[in-house]
């Protein structure tokens, strides 16, 4: 049986080792990826000498273009060099990104959509919110009071983390389920209504929590000199303009796996990709054996 054939464009050092462990799975053919090694490397979407069963793309920003090595090279041709019903990944893929795929009758699936990336994902994002607390405070985290905001995958494995190297964790979410969870995990808890009257008792703040939590009236009642650690996807959860006005350190902290773990989430999304390529009964696409 043949194998199958990967076409991977575009990213950061995460798809170097994305692509050095889809290699186990089939041959890899990488664009404007460099440094990973079994892969064979092409300067162009035409020098591709067979056509791919699967195109792996980065995280997307929207529109029909892709910047690889300062080039901005079109998603049509990128998807030319994919077999007819051959498959398309990606992460945040547009509802008029799919719509191309699918005129080019190409399949597409949102890797980033996965459940078991977001899990996973959230260790080295916890991790690297860790990093951010101890690069910004002349403080050890250790003995220092920690508010968890939100109790989803992120938020547990932040408050877990924090936990573990001393920290006094709290945690602040809406729901009462959700409280109760996080309260059978030894944590303090308190409801969001009542943020405003207990955040002044914290050295640190991490948002995971994608809507306006911590507005100006909010941060009125922080505590001088504190850290807000937002992780919550564009646009966040903090008013920045009025935690600079407020002389609090505030710092959108996106896409850590990537800035902090880039191996470990190269790999999470290598192996994302061959359960998707399982569930859809790739059988060209197994782990090669020696």
């Amino acid at each position: 049986m043949d194998k199958a054939v990967f076409l991977c464009a575009g990213g950061d050092l995460r798809q170097v080792y994305m692509c050095e462990s889809l290699c186990a799975l089939g041959d890899v053919y990488a664009l404007g990826i460099d440094g990973a090694d079994e892969v064979k490397t092409i300067s162009s979407a035409e020098d591709m000498p067979e056509k791919a069963d699967i195109l792996v793309l980065p995280v997307l920003s929207g529109g029909d273009s892709l910047d690889i090595g300062g080039e901005k090279i079109s998603l049509e041709r990128l998807a030319s060099q994919v077999k007819a019903g051959g498959l398309v990944l990606g992460g945040k893929i547009s509802a008029e990104q799919e719509k191309l795929f699918a005129e080019m009758g190409l399949k597409t699936e949102d890797y980033f959509k996965r459940e078991s990336l977001a899990v996973k994902n959230s260790i080295p994002t916890a991790e690297g919110a860790l990093m951010i607390a101890m690069g910004n405070s002349a403080e050890t985290v250790f003995g220092s009071k920690v508010l968890i905001l939100g109790f989803g995958r992120t938020g547990k494995c932040c408050g877990r983390l924090f936990k573990a190297v001393g920290a006094e964790c709290a945690v602040s979410a809406r729901r009462p389920e959700v409280l109760a969870q996080a309260w059978t995990e030894g944590f303090e808890t308190f409801s969001m209504s009542e943020l405003a009257d207990n955040i002044g008792r914290f050295d640190t703040i991490i948002n995971t929590v994608p809507a306006m939590i911590l507005t100006e009236e909010v941060l009125k009642a922080a505590k001088a000199g504190c850290l807000v650690i937002d992780l919550a996807s564009m646009p966040g959860g903090t008013d920045f303009a009025a935690a600079k006005r407020l002389e609090i350190n505030a710092i959108h902290a996106l896409a850590l796996p990537g800035k902090v773990a880039p191996a470990a989430a190269g790999r999470l999304i290598a192996e994302t990709i061959r359960e998707i390529t399982d569930e859809r009964g790739i059988t060209n696409c197994r782990q090669k054996t020696n």
